[in-house]
């Protein structure tokens, strides 16, 4: 299971938390806290009957000397795996759910906690995308989650079709390898492009953040399925092991009918939009 499927992230930037409502009410879904060694992690309730694929949550938080915030994210298609959504567990408590979605009741963590000296917190949950493609939230978290799962898309599906180019034999792994770690700064780098942007205050930079950040996560995961000595393994083996990986992905992504109605009502960032990045 990828260990990048859910993002937390923490800042302090007073100007722009400044904007964000107190507090959002939804009779699709709700938050609770539970007690982790000093600490309230945050964790979203599925109240509706619609499953949720993905979510987005912020968190503002009010010291003595002023304002910091925290945001979370979580999404089905950022696992690899069938079935596997994550950091989820089940209604009735038994383990992950077994759609691999959050269903009714189910409990999802945002990766989120309430301590001492981060002051008096406020949490919302700003984006939903359920399974039948509808969604709910503010239109800006609804665009950045979306730009999340178009960079997932286009990164799986060029790996996808990288990786089919390889040798059978898995006498290139090394020049792949390498690619990939070139791939994971080069990304990276961009990432942190319009981090630093969209802090100055673009807001049309967040989503390309976004968009980058996935790619970063694919690669990443690609990077994990090689083995620490490549000499150690068979090459066909491994080659095996990271085609089956992002073959299963592919398939996982294709095959998400909330991805493709939401494709229909938010633009899909794409590499051929941002050619001078790619």
């Amino acid at each position: 299971m990828s260990s990048l499927g859910v993002r937390a992230v923490v800042f302090g930037l007073p100007v722009i938390l400044g904007s964000l409502p107190v507090a959002a009410q939804s009779s699709s879904y709700h938050l609770e806290f539970e007690d982790n060694a000093g600490s309230k992690q945050v964790i979203l309730v599925n109240d509706s009957q619609k499953p949720i694929e993905a979510f987005a949550a912020s968190q503002r938080c009010q010291k003595d000397n002023g304002w910091s915030g925290a945001g979370g994210s979580g999404d089905i298609l950022f696992y690899p795996s069938k079935g596997d959504g994550g950091d989820m567990q089940a209604a009735d408590g038994s383990g992950s759910p077994r759609s691999g979605v959050l269903d009714t009741g189910a409990r999802w963590s945002t990766q989120l906690a309430m301590m001492p000296e981060r002051g008096d917190c406020q949490n919302r949950i700003t984006a939903v995308f359920f399974s039948d493609g509808s969604f709910e939230g503010d239109d800006a978290a609804l665009r950045n989650l979306k730009a999340g799962r178009d960079g997932l898309a286009a990164g799986v599906h060029y790996w996808a079709h990288r990786i089919s180019r390889e040798k059978p034999d898995g006498s290139t792994l090394n020049s792949l390898l390498a690619e990939v770690r070139e791939r994971v700064v080069a990304d990276e780098a961009k990432q942190l492009k319009y981090f630093r942007t969209s802090s100055h205050g673009d807001s049309s930079a967040q989503p390309l953040r976004e968009y980058w950040a996935s790619w970063v996560i694919v690669e990443r995961d690609i990077e994990l399925r090689f083995p620490k000595d490549i000499a150690h393994e068979e090459p066909s083996a491994t080659l095996r092991r990271v085609a089956d990986m992002i073959n299963g992905w592919k398939t996982k992504i294709d095959g998400n009918i909330a991805l493709r109605k939401l494709n229909a009502v938010f633009p899909v960032v794409s590499v051929s939009s941002q050619s001078e990045d790619r």
